[in-house]
């Protein structure tokens, strides 16, 4: 999923480190969640008949975009990663980017700001009410709109000069006699009146500033009686800015972050009352693996105790001013939507958030990965859906649609540490700089592919050489695989990941680390997603030693594998003769003892990772490979006779 936490509170926006650690993270100038959804706005998203009271939003459901049955367009992004401890689930997160996941046209490098993100509600009828009884309603009513706010969360803040505010329709567009062509109409715009604003700050300024509290709650009440129509709406609008200057270049985007939570417009309310009868979640649900997001069936199934994770860690709130009994399970269905394996975890008491905090009830929050939640059986990929849900009571509370999280647990052909939504981008600086994650595999397997998330940025400045790089280990480095130069692409659609083939297919087990190497001093962005950390398998090395990150997340690399191959060659067979340096870091390959003497006539011959024969040679004692380029092959050595004598993996890495 995708628009677009850290070692530190927050995330670290356009900032270059010192020069001795050389990583920097970087805000996004595109949302590819956004831009490879297919949702447009169109006059259908228009709702013909008004809201009535109350108007409730969360934004629990499913985004990137806005439900359109309360909203009337399509520019923010709705999703569970950029807010920090939002109060519920989801939250809608306001940049400099479009409805498309791409930067506004009028955005520009000035210390001026530019109209960005709006979020505009469906007309609503203020003028009455239908429940419990009709009803006409006037200022006296104490209609009050309540929301909740927080700058940068997980993102980029925004500056001082940057503010988020909050508008009420006074008047709607009309057309009025033109005074100066009889005959003809004018077009008057809609009149929009500010009720409230708010300037930028960091995230860590306004938790200290706000008591500590990750959101703020704002009350505003509706007193003018121009509002009290039958389509009364509100809007929520960022104005953005960029830096004057950026080191490095590379960089722009994703910036002046804003996320807004919990809306609610209703009669008969006090500003001081900040509370819900609502027991919800607070955090989106978990991979049941214990290192990655996705993972290939085959590494699965052949250790799926060591894949899986020992609890879930789930985040559950009450919202209300008093104690409430609910019921908590999960449940794991298969890809035709049977339930294959069920959680119950009963009923148990949940204090009031503003008292007590989350929950802590541990088969609530932290609920056992049942044994052996998925059969086992092989096949190419599977898929299943895992499913938390809560119920207050009997019937459930007035806002049921955050009482569920779902995580679609994928096993198809690749390692995955992100969720495919990038908070951020990462990168180094440095020529030759080199950085790589670390993959463990549950047995030998054929790595085929390398897929990247490269970011989009402005000016395409992010269109980059730099090699594909495979190592067995880093310390020492042992190189299995380099590509020849390659460039960073930003394919369309779904799945926008970049994939490289590899020139064949690499026979790896255990441990491996796949990432890069630069050729220049250009910044490398790639995708950085900030809500899954996996920090312990990131290295870089941009001073001649291999350094583990200092920052927590995930970084956009997953290695694609396919069928084991080798089936067409001889089996390895026992050493009779010594075969060095292997792997191979020149261009020559020695063979002791002398082989001359025992077989007279001897051969030599190459197999590539797919079996297929390279050529057959005269052995000799100091065998010239300098036409082979880096990767594993098979080598066979066979008498005059054809007889083989010896067949051995080998590693040229240079």
């Amino acid at each position: 999923m995708i628009k677009p936490f850290f070692l530190l509170t927050t995330l670290i926006i356009f900032c270059v480190l010192p020069a001795s650690s050389q990583e920097i993270l970087q805000s996004l100038v595109q949302n590819p969640e956004k831009s490879q959804s297919s949702h447009k706005s169109s006059p259908k998203d228009a709702v013909s008949t008004p809201l009535t009271l109350p108007f409730h939003e969360d934004f629990s459901h499913k985004g990137p975009y806005p439900d359109h049955r309360l909203w009337a367009d399509s520019f923010v992004f709705v999703n569970s990663s950029f807010a920090r401890f939002p109060v519920t689930n989801g939250t809608a997160t306001f940049d400099a980017l479009n409805q498309r996941g791409a930067i506004y046209e009028q955005a520009s490098e000035t210390p001026f700001q530019f109209t960005a993100d709006f979020l505009t509600s469906q007309p609503i009828r203020l003028d009455s009410v239908f429940s419990p009884a009709p009803m006409a309603l006037t200022p006296a009513d104490s209609i009050i709109l309540t929301f909740y706010f927080q700058p940068q969360g997980m993102g980029s803040a925004p500056r001082q000069r940057d503010s988020l505010a909050l508008e009420f329709l006074h008047t709607p567009g009309y057309y009025m006699p033109d005074p100066e062509n009889e005959g003809e109409d004018l077009w008057v715009e809609d009149l929009w009146i500010r009720v409230w604003s708010t300037t930028g700050t960091t995230l860590n300024e306004f938790y200290q500033a706000n008591n500590n509290q990750w959101f703020k709650r704002i009350a505003i009440a509706v007193e003018d009686v121009e509002y009290f129509r039958p389509d009364f709406r509100f809007r929520f609008r960022n104005y953005a800015s960029f830096p004057i200057a950026k080191t490095p270049s590379n960089f722009a985007g994703n910036t002046s972050i804003w996320n807004i939570d919990y809306i609610s417009l209703d009669f008969g309310r006090s500003s001081a009352d900040p509370y819900y009868y609502d027991i919800a979640f607070a955090a989106p649900a978990q991979s049941i693996l214990r290192n990655y997001q996705a993972m290939p069936w085959k590494q699965y199934i052949a250790n799926p105790q060591q894949s899986l994770r020992v609890r879930f860690d789930n985040t559950i709130t009450n919202l209300n001013n008093v104690t409430h009994n609910y019921f908590y399970g999960y449940f794991i269905q298969d890809e035709t939507g049977t339930t294959i394996r069920n959680y119950v975890g009963n009923f148990w008491n949940i204090a009031p958030f503003a008292t007590s905090g989350y929950q802590d009830y541990a088969p609530h929050t932290n609920p056992l990965v049942l044994a052996n939640p998925f059969p086992v059986a092989p096949a190419k990929a599977r898929q299943f859906t895992i499913t938390h849900f809560i119920r207050e009571g009997q019937t459930g509370d007035d806002n049921r649609r955050n009482d569920t999280i779902r995580f679609r647990q994928i096993f198809d052909n690749y390692y995955a540490y992100d969720d495919g939504t990038p908070e951020s981008g990462y990168g180094l600086v440095g020529n030759q700089a080199r950085g790589a994650v670390r993959f463990i595999l549950n047995q030998p397997d054929t790595l085929t592919a390398v897929k990247f998330f490269f970011n989009p940025t402005l000016g395409n400045q992010n269109q980059r050489n730099f090699i594909l790089t495979i190592w067995k280990d880093l310390d020492p480095e042992i190189i299995l695989y380099e590509s020849a130069v390659v460039s960073t692409t930003f394919p369309e659609g779904i799945n926008t990941f970049a994939e490289y083939p590899l020139d064949f297919p690499l026979i790896v087990s255990d441990t491996l680390y796949v990432g890069w190497r630069q050729i220049t001093n250009d910044f490398l962005n790639i995708g950085f997603d900030a809500s899954n950390n996996a920090g312990a398998h990131i290295f870089y090395n941009t001073s001649g030693e291999w350094l583990p990150t200092i920052f927590q997340g995930a970084l956009m690399i997953r290695p694609v594998f396919g069928e084991a191959f080798f089936t067409s060659t001889p089996a390895l067979q026992p050493q009779q003769f010594s075969i060095y340096p292997n792997p191979v870091r020149g261009n020559t390959l020695q063979i002791q003892p002398d082989i001359h003497e025992q077989y007279p006539g001897a051969n030599l011959s190459v197999f590539d990772a797919t079996g297929r024969l390279l050529g057959t040679f005269p052995l000799q004692d100091q065998n010239d490979i300098s036409a082979l380029p880096n990767g594993m092959y098979l080598i066979r050595i066979s008498d005059a006779a054809g007889n083989s004598l010896q067949t051995t993996k080998l590693i040229i890495a240079r």
